[in-house]
């Protein structure tokens, strides 16, 4: 119960939670009905989908998800100032309520590999 309360806190805050799975509570599962949820899967090749865009205002669970081996294991989000190792098989997830225009951009940490989430 203090994670989620500690996730609702978050998210009212605007701030990013970072979670090594999804947090089980009122976000879970598309329990939250404005809560958009994306999975972007980490490769050998990068992320995909590398570009994503979502509804502003509404609370974005950003979910990725380990499938294999490369610097894009290490993902940096300046945006939220957040930064992490998913491996294959682990999950990592990111809360973060997007303003209209804004752009949470996200890379490896050579910054090979990109990818972006936008709100419209």
């Amino acid at each position: 119960m203090k994670k989620l309360n500690t996730a609702v806190t978050a998210l009212a805050l605007g701030v990013g939670v970072l979670a090594a799975t999804a947090p089980q509570g009122a976000f879970a599962h598309g329990k939250n009905k404005n809560a958009q949820n994306v999975t972007v899967n980490v490769t050998s090749s990068g992320y995909s989908p590398s570009t994503i865009a979502v509804k502003a205002g509404r609370p974005v669970h950003l979910t990725f998800v380990g499938k294999g081996n490369s610097c894009a294991n290490e993902v940096s989000i300046p945006a939220l100032k957040k930064s992490f190792s998913v491996q294959p098989g682990q999950k990592k997830e990111v809360v973060f309520t997007p303003k209209k225009g804004q752009t949470v951009a996200f890379a490896c940490s050579m910054k090979m590999f990109k990818g972006k989430v936008t709100a419209k």
